[in-house]
């Protein structure tokens, strides 16, 4: 990624717009930022990351609420918008974050051939986050680690514990997904654990179920089970011997079972065959007495039959009977028709003569339909002129309503102009009295900042202070185990030479060559006892005597460090005339400039608005003028038009009829006359039209009464012929009238009369066999009592029920016992299976997790891999940067019990010695995080292949770097340009500013907020 150009709006110290156009650089790669404390340099980074993360560049700066220009108009949105180029592709981000209220917006695009298309498909947080990750390839933590390297973080890197360099390293290098692996896998222990736990649990179970599913007796089994100690081979074995048992005891079961079923079976045929016996004699004597009812109801049947013969004879009349009285009542109802019919003719006779006499009535007024309609002509002229000047009314009315209107809203818009100038004299004193508090408020800042920096100063003298006097009580300290701990280890090796002079001394002899020395004279022979020594102690004795010496420079070299880091804060204070015992006088002194710059702050942005009151008022006086102006031309226009119109309606009034005034008093007219006219041709009309009705009812009712007079004439006729023909039939079939009406019976009590007696037939002759039948095959035979045989069956068949449940029973206990055994034998296995994988999932889990020999993850393991190549390729420019003295180590040095494998020690090749990097001096420091961050881009770059950095900001340190390794680094960072990278350094060095070809000038003005200007060399 290559920033193009920067625009940024309200944003910091930048009150409007600020425009950095990073092509003016031209060939110039490499460009130093240069401006006063607080002016605004870290902020163009800011920028920049807000812009492409929508977040700040450190830790302190990330929240957007804090970048807001203190300076900007409350109107004025704060945006930033970069213009930038990855891999030859031109792209342009814009974001504004709200304020009082209002909501952020974004956009995304690429331009392409001057034509910018969306390069997401929606201006979505998550959408353009993750487009820009995609297309720069690297995280914000990544960006800010090895492309933007802000302030208070640069050294984070080399200097934090293990820990710390974890999370970098896993922001970085995305190595989260071995911790999630860890996660897995513990979830994946537990669920094994409860598996196996639960295998157990139900083994258990299934042991302490047989108490409840068998009966208790004493056996092995109950034996085995009721032990504190249950042992499964045990309760198999037990359980297989209580198996062959109930095996056993079913067999004799079943014998005794079949035994008893069989004497049942035979008992049951002998009581059924004799029930049957007795069901056959019971029969017999029931028909014998049906028989004997049946011959007492022999004189009543012969009865029913005869009953049954006359009401057969009376059916065949009843048809003739029910055809006259048909014909009766058709005759009934054609006298009824005929007066119907004699009535309606006369009603309609009288009506017709009624019509006849309203029709003459009407037909008088028939002239009047030859005048109405002359008259409604004229009054149909007569009615456009009375509209006309009904309008020219309604007209001169609506601009005499107007001129009214304007002349009210022409006084309204006078007093409103009063009222304003009044307001405008008011606005103009208050911004009087605001800008005399304000004036001193350049001076109030200037001197709060300078108090803020004395302050700064001072709790940083203290602070170092307190630091010496700690790290050399410290040192002395460390001096004397130090010093403690050589004397053990002098006194060991001395006592060690003295066993060997000892020992020597024990086999010289006088006139021998000494192993030593070669004298074959020996005048003072050693004669000292030795001591027993232990090489290991030795051994231990020399490591603690050097951790203590190196713990003593360790100490020593801090202490040098912060001496001349305390003497440089307190040559600033003396020149500075700053006194740390004043310490709570400035804090008050700042507490009140704060609480002064606050209220003037305040005041500044109450000022701002009540100059945008009165720009406003203003602009309300000039519109208020002109609508005044267009207010009065319009009343003089208006009062014109009304003379005119007015003047107009007189001249068409002189025109009007004396008897009508207006246009409604003609449509009324009008309206009536057409009513008048419409109303007598209706009636006309109508009265004929009841006068022909009439005419053609009066033949209908005529025709209707000759009808009736016909048919009745018919219907007499016919009823003497059905009254003659009923009478003959009762005679022909030998009734008289009311022998006829008693023999008449209904249909279906006939059908009833003729089923009994076909049933009493039927029965007396089918017992009669019957009877006859079995009085042959009964013939000697008699009722047997069946309640002692109920009563045997009864007990046998308890008795069999009894021992089929216990034979069920037993069988139940035997199959209770075969799936005991198949549950436990199915528990062990399982039991096994559950442990061997739960014991493979722990030692996979404790193995990534860091619980082994190492005390090292895979996570960690994978980072120290990282850790390596990153220092490796550091080791480049460390070389350099410090004249082939010191080069970076990964070491598995340990640091408390916390996982260790991420430290970095350096290695002086002076001193032939390894230590860690927190004994480095400031500058020294600084190279070796330039190193770092340098190395992190290769690495980075080779590990995803899809990510090329083209640019580095760097933001501190240059200030810690003597003039021999101020123009290393320089060195370095040219050679890094001369790459094709953009690098932007952050300095207050004149040295680093004389060396570079361009600078980005950042300039403070008086009024508080900065400017930008690029200044090539």
């Amino acid at each position: 990624m290559k920033p193009i150009k920067l625009s940024m709006t309200a944003f910091g110290p930048y009150q409007t717009k600020e425009v950095i156009d990073f092509t003016k650089l031209h060939e110039h790669g490499i460009f130093v930022v240069s401006g006063a404390t607080g002016a605004g340099k870290t902020t163009i980074f800011d920028a920049i990351t807000f812009a492409l993360y929508d977040s700040g560049s450190g830790e302190d700066r990330e929240k957007s609420l804090f970048l807001r220009s203190d300076f900007a108009d409350e109107t004025i949105d704060t945006e930033v918008e970069l213009e930038f180029e990855v891999r030859g592709r031109l792209y342009r981000i814009w974001r504004k974050f709200g304020h009082n209220g209002s909501s952020a917006k974004r956009e995304f695009f690429e331009i392409t051939g001057g034509v910018e298309v969306p390069a997401v498909e929606k201006f979505q947080v998550k959408l353009i986050q993750a487009k820009i990750e995609e297309l720069i390839g690297l995280t914000q933590s990544q960006f800010n680690q090895i492309v933007m390297l802000p302030q208070g973080e640069f050294q984070k890197l080399l200097t934090s514990e293990s820990k710390h360099k974890e999370e970098i390293f896993r922001k970085i290098f995305k190595t989260e997904r071995f911790t999630k692996m860890v996660e897995l896998l513990r979830e994946k222990k537990k669920s094994a654990e409860k598996l196996y736990d639960q295998s157990i649990m139900h083994q258990d179970n299934t042991i302490h179920e047989i108490l409840s599913r068998l009966p208790n007796r004493e056996s092995q089994l109950f034996s085995a089970v009721n032990q504190d100690v249950i042992n499964l081979y045990q309760v198999k074995q037990a359980l297989l011997l209580e198996q062959q048992y109930y095996e056993e005891h079913c067999r004799t079961l079943k014998t005794k079972y079949e035994k008893s079923k069989l004497q049942l079976q035979q008992l049951n045929e002998t009581y059924s065959e004799q029930k049957l016996l007795n069901e056959r004699i019971e029969k017999y004597l029931l028909r014998k007495t049906k028989l004997a009812e049946l011959l007492q109801q022999e004189q009543t049947m012969e009865n029913e039959k005869h009953r049954l013969e006359l009401a057969k004879k009376a059916t065949h009349i009843e048809p003739i009977e029910r055809e006259h009285e048909k014909v009766k009542l058709q005759l009934e109802k054609a006298e009824v028709a005929l007066q119907r019919a004699k009535k309606d003719f006369e009603q309609v006779q009288l009506q017709l003569q009624n019509a006849l006499k309203y029709y003459e009535e009407q037909k008088q007024h028939e002239p009047l339909l030859d005048e109405y309609p002359k008259t409604i002509s004229q009054l149909e002229q007569l009615l456009p002129i009375y509209q006309s000047i009904d309008d020219q009314r309604k007209s001169v009315l609506k601009i005499e309503e107007n001129q009214n209107n304007a002349k009210q809203l022409f006084e309204k818009l006078q007093k409103e102009d009063i009222a304003l100038k009044e307001q405008q004299q008011e606005q103009r004193t208050i911004i009087n009295g605001l800008e005399e508090k304000v004036a001193s408020y350049q001076e109030t800042f200037e001197a709060q900042a300078m108090l803020t920096k004395k302050i700064e100063l001072a709790k940083e003298t203290l602070k170092f202070q307190s630091s010496v006097a700690a790290l050399t009580k410290t040192l002395a300290e460390k001096q004397q185990i130090a010093n403690d701990a050589q004397d053990k280890f002098k006194k060991l090796e001395q006592q060690i030479r003295s066993n060997q002079a000892a020992f020597l001394a024990t086999s010289l002899k006088h006139g021998e060559a000494c192993p030593v020395c070669g004298s074959t004279e020996h005048p003072a022979i050693h004669s000292s006892e030795a001591m027993d020594v232990d090489d290991n102690e030795l051994t231990v004795l020399r490591r603690e005597s050097d951790n203590a010496l190196q713990n003593f420079y360790q100490v020593s070299s801090k202490l040098e460090l912060e001496q001349a880091a305390l003497n440089e804060k307190q040559l600033i204070l003396q020149q500075l005339e700053i006194a740390p015992s004043s310490l709570d006088e400035y804090e008050q002194k700042l507490s009140i400039l704060t609480n002064q710059l606050s209220i003037q702050k305040q005041q500044q942005a109450q000022l701002v608005m009540e100059k945008k009151k009165l720009e406003q008022l203003l602009e309300n006086k000039e519109v208020l003028q002109g609508r005044i102006e267009k207010g009065q031309q319009y009343v003089s226009e208006i009062d014109q038009q009304y003379a005119q119109e007015k003047g107009k309606l007189e001249q068409s009034e002189k025109s009007l009829l004396p008897q009508f005034s207006t246009v409604q008093q003609v449509t009324e007219a009008l309206t009536s006359l057409q009513q008048k006219y419409h109303h007598l041709k209706n009636t006309i009309q109508k009265a004929l039209e009841a006068l022909q009705n009439i005419q053609l009812e009066e033949k209908s009712c005529e025709v209707n009464y000759h009808h009736a007079l016909n048919n009745l004439t018919e219907k007499q006729q016919e009823n003497e012929i059905a009254q003659a023909s009923f009478e003959y039939v009762l005679i022909q079939e030998g009734f008289h009238l009311e022998a006829y009406k008693q023999a008449l019976l209904p249909l279906h009590v006939q059908q009833q009369i003729q089923e009994t007696l076909d049933n009493y037939k039927q029965s007396f002759h089918t017992l009669t066999v019957q009877i006859a039948e079995e009085q042959q095959m009964l013939e000697g035979k008699e009722l047997v009592d069946l309640k002692a045989f109920e009563q045997q069956i009864t007990l046998l068949t308890e008795q069999v029920e009894a021992q089929y449940s216990e034979m069920k029973l037993v069988q139940s206990y035997t199959l209770q016992c075969g799936e005991t055994l198949e549950k436990l034998e199915k528990s062990a296995r399982q039991i096994e299976e559950y442990k061997e994988k739960l014991m493979q999932v722990e030692h996979v889990y404790d193995l990534i997790r860091g619980q082994n020999e190492a005390k090292i993850s895979f996570e960690r393991f994978a980072q120290i891999g990282y850790l390596e190549k990153v220092t490796h390729a550091a080791n480049e420019r460390l070389r350099v940067l410090s004249n082939g003295q010191y080069f970076l180590k990964s070491t598995g040095r340990k640091e408390g019990n916390a996982q260790s494998g991420l430290s970095i020690d350096v290695y002086d090749s002076n001193t032939g010695q390894t230590r860690d990097v927190k004994t480095l001096s400031g500058g020294e420091k600084f190279n070796a995080s330039l190193s770092l961050a340098l190395g992190m881009a290769d690495v980075i770059q080779s590990v995803q292949g899809s990510v090329h950095i083209d640019t580095m900001f760097i933001d501190e340190g240059f200030g810690t770097l003597d003039e021999e390794a101020l123009r290393r680094a320089i060195d370095i960072l040219i050679d890094l340009q001369q790459t094709g990278r953009l690098i932007g350094v952050i300095s207050h060095v004149a040295e680093l500013k004389a060396a570079m070809p361009a600078i980005l000038q950042v300039q403070k003005l008086k009024e508080g907020y900065s400017k930008t200007e690029i200044i090539i060399k």
